[in-house]
């Protein structure tokens, strides 16, 4: 089977695998395993954790791809250039540096498991540092006998280029017959993102499994400082028992629309916690420099710390969601845990706290997918809510799907409660 005809087998049974799903959401996951996507929008293996090679961190579970022998391994194009690469390797003595030109429509390699591998059980993590560009998308899909039976998780990039970051990979569609107690391929791609096209350029490295939590976890967050969260969203959400999680962006608080001291103290007393969300006005934070960052991102920490928020001024979610690379080295030094736009759940446990991503809670049915996986996969879902209530997301709509949260075995938890549970 050639390269090219086996991208069409997998595009081919990636498509069955989410039959079924509407609307325009659907059609952008039918381009599966490497779609494009522009939308701005614990266990048991102490024994094996690993340093993480860049900041001296333990890592859970057991690194199942090293890249320290890239024989394992073969592109999946012509087109695709794969080789050791020994400066700046995240683990180990090299990494996998994976490259193409503007001719092809992605970046990838897999590599054929003889007599299979059992990842029943368990969540992966991949470490991953692109450079040339700000965005990209990642996929990997893991494949096992039967001709649809393919287990795919898919991640938006959105900066830092030039750092290593981890990915906690988030399932994102399913293939119901596929048996992951006996994976035979593994797939990994990159695709450009947010209209980027070009060459491609990445290094992969410490591909990881970790056994899975028996229960998952759902976050609610909600950004914007909006008043509606207090007056839509709150009592549904003490009915159900549930607490949220407010980005608080200082400069707005008192403003009309938008919740007011005495609202903030409301919800904290409710259980809701409150974290840092600087404002960046049209701009993103990259482009301010790298003092004005700093200060920005202390300035709002400050400013919840000084009001209480202690727990809360931990955490931080990325205006505009964009991370340039000194954003980044920033945010590790300031905050424990940061939050930004992803397209999918979150493997659990965590292995980089600091790149958790969020989708939208107003996706109807994929929303509630990614609930499940979440419950069915022991997996973390950070769903975000903006304006509850008029011109925003329908508050007999927002009631439903609380409800139907509330049906999942699942946690709903605080920024907080996540990180203590790491």
């Amino acid at each position: 089977m050639t390269k090219r005809n086996r991208r069409t087998f997998i595009t081919t049974a990636t498509v069955a695998a989410t039959a079924g799903l509407a609307g325009c959401v659907a059609e952008v996951r039918e381009s599966l395993p490497f779609q494009s996507d522009d939308s701005d929008t614990g266990g048991d293996d102490d024994e094996n954790e690993k340093d993480d090679g860049s900041d001296g961190d333990q890592l859970p579970g057991e690194s199942i791809a090293e890249f320290e022998d890239l024989e394992q391994w073969e592109p999946m194009l012509e087109e695709n250039k794969l080789e050791a690469y020994t400066d700046d390797p995240y683990a180990g003595s090299q990494s996998a540096l994976l490259t193409t030109d503007e001719s092809s429509d992605y970046a990838g390699i897999q590599q054929t498991i003889s007599g299979g591998i059992d990842l029943s059980d368990r969540n992966l993590s991949l470490a991953i540092k692109f450079t040339g560009r700000d965005q990209l998308h990642l996929t990997v899909n893991l494949l096992a006998p039967g001709s649809n039976s393919v287990h795919s998780f898919t991640r938006s990039l959105i900066g830092p280029a030039d750092r290593w970051v981890r990915v906690d990979l988030g399932t994102t569609s399913v293939d119901p017959q596929t048996d992951l107690s006996s994976v035979y391929e593994i797939q990994i791609a990159a695709r450009p993102r947010g209209g980027e096209n070009g060459a491609i350029e990445c290094q992969l490295d410490d591909l990881r499994s970790v056994s899975r939590p028996d229960t998952g976890k759902v976050m609610l967050l909600f950004d914007g400082t909006l008043e509606s969260h207090r007056s839509e969203a709150f009592e549904p959400m003490q009915s159900h028992d549930f607490v949220g999680v407010e980005s608080v962006i200082p400069e707005t608080v008192n403003d009309s629309g938008r919740l007011s001291y005495a609202s903030l103290q409301e919800l904290y007393e409710g259980g809701w916690e409150m974290i840092a969300r600087p404002s960046t006005g049209s701009s993103r934070l990259p482009d301010y420099s790298s003092e004005e960052q700093q200060q920005m991102i202390e300035q709002t920490r400050s400013f919840l710390e000084s009001r209480g928020f202690d727990d809360g001024a931990k955490h931080f979610v990325t205006p505009g969601n964009i991370l340039g690379p000194n954003t980044m080295d920033i945010l590790r030094e300031q905050h424990e845990q940061a939050f930004r736009y992803g397209g999918s759940p979150n493997a659990l446990p965590l292995t980089d706290p600091h790149n958790v991503g969020v989708f939208p809670g107003t996706e109807g049915d994929v929303t509630r997918e990614y609930v499940d996986y979440a419950a069915k996969y022991g997996q973390l879902a950070v769903l975000r809510f903006e304006e509850i209530g008029g011109d925003g997301m329908a508050v007999e709509e927002f009631e439903s799907l609380l409800t139907y949260i509330a049906e999942q075995d699942v946690d709903v938890v605080t920024a907080s409660d996540l990180l203590e549970a790491q």
